[in-house]
């Protein structure tokens, strides 16, 4: 590109070669791409090289260990972190191009937002997104290197944020296998990381966590406009909740 975008976009891999094309396609604006790979045996790198990507191997240390890592070595005024099933639209992707371009922007940080892309086909419009900071100014944000999960960075004090327009499609959790295998993965690493922290499990939050995140994801995040699909994605989250909890009791159980 004659003129790229101050921009470095930094994703950690392994084997995510059926959606990274797109991915990377999407961001071909960025004057940087890293990509820190932990032993991809697809087609991962292939790709990566071929979108002019730096690929760095490096063994798996953690979630937040291997993000910090990949920013790290990002050079450029902006960071954008994706995972390698995370799509940008055409809208987010012009919208951070006006971010990173301007003059004065208004904030330090930016939130993406998210399209989980469930049984072939995207939520309701109506259902709420997730959103989470993934564009920063380079040395506003770092990240927590305890979490073993969940490794949203942590912004410096007085860093403001905004919203970029459009949504980012999310294909990770495609399937009902694909997300209950996921968010079974996920909580156990939650659930170490708390018994790691000294956190005690409660009987309460066990018998009323489950019911009590149904309720806010089915009714109040507006997943039943999706239909049985918004039902079934809303007992998963639930379900995570749950063994969340279960397998904190679990672990102070099997450790007295």
């Amino acid at each position: 590109m004659s003129n790229p975008c101050p921009l470095s976009v930094y994703l950690i891999t392994f084997n995510e070669a059926e959606r990274l094309d797109e991915v990377l396609s999407a961001v071909s604006f960025a004057a940087e791409i890293i990509v820190v790979d932990s032993g991809s045996t697809d087609d991962t790198i292939m790709i990566a090289e071929r979108h002019g990507a730096r690929v760095i191997h490096r063994n798996w240390p953690g979630f937040a260990k291997q993000k910090a890592f990949a920013m790290s070595q990002c050079t450029q005024p902006w960071l954008l972190n994706l995972d390698g099933d995370e799509v940008l639209s055409e809208e987010s992707a012009a919208h951070i191009q006006t971010v990173v371009t301007g003059e004065n922007p208004s904030h330090g940080a930016y939130r993406l937002h998210f399209e989980d892309i469930f049984w072939g086909r995207p939520m309701s419009s109506k259902a709420a997104k997730r959103h989470i900071v993934r564009l920063f100014r380079q040395g506003t944000a770092r990240y927590p290197e305890d979490r073993m999960v969940h490794e949203n960075v942590k912004l410096e004090k007085g860093t403001t944020t905004g919203d970029i327009k459009g949504l980012v499609m999310h294909y990770g959790y495609g399937s009902t296998e694909l997300l209950m295998n996921k968010q079974n993965s996920y909580s156990s690493l939650k659930a170490q990381q708390k018994f790691n922290s000294n956190k005690k499990p409660s009987l309460l939050k066990l018998l009323l966590v489950f019911p009590l995140t149904f309720l806010k994801t089915y009714l109040f995040k507006r997943h039943f406009m999706s239909g049985k699909r918004g039902l079934t994605h809303a007992y998963i989250e639930s379900m995570y909740a749950f063994l969340k909890e279960a397998k904190l009791f679990e672990l102070t159980e099997r450790n007295k």
